[in-house]
């Protein structure tokens, strides 16, 4: 059985997963690969940084799976993946992370690992992957709400009232 703090993770990936698919699929295709301001990167460069984020802090870090991540690609290029392409990849490298999280017990949630130059215990790197990933589904939610007019809903037909 996984670890308590392993299961609560793991599951908050695959909800957050699931929130960012709603809000890519709110973003007109045709505009997935426009900047919309300076600092402000493309919804699917967006996705590229997620997977190149959880690929390093999760997969290479804590899997000690092979990976070297060029993050200033993951924002300048323009690659021509379609968004279903994007969601599978996305997907993809959260249901790998899951697997990885799944399998981690005490030991390796305290012991300590270098990430981007910085000792982290497997704790801290699993609360800064789903940190980041959270911040990013905000930015996301803005690209479909204000950006296209999206309807989305992350908790329709919920009561949120109930105590």
């Amino acid at each position: 059985m996984s670890h308590p703090f392993c299961q609560s993770i793991s599951g908050h990936f695959k909800t957050i997963a699931g929130r960012i698919v709603t809000c890519i699929d709110a973003v007109d295709e045709a505009r997935f690969w426009d900047d919309f301001a300076p600092n402000l990167a493309s919804p699917g460069n967006l996705v590229l940084h997620l997977v190149g984020n959880l690929s390093q802090y999760v997969l290479k870090t804590l899997g000690g799976q092979d990976y070297y991540r060029e993050r200033s690609k993951e924002f300048a290029g323009k690659p021509s993946l379609e968004r279903e392409s994007l969601k599978s990849l996305l997907l993809q490298t959260v249901d790998e992370c899951r697997a990885v999280i799944d399998r981690l017990g005490e030991n390796e949630l305290c012991r300590s690992y270098v990430v981007q130059g910085q000792e982290r215990t497997g704790y801290e790197i699993l609360v800064l992957a789903i940190e980041h990933f959270g911040y990013h589904t905000g930015q996301f939610a803005w690209f479909g709400k204000y950006l296209f007019g999206g309807e989305i809903d992350f908790f329709k037909g919920r009561n949120l009232n109930i105590q």
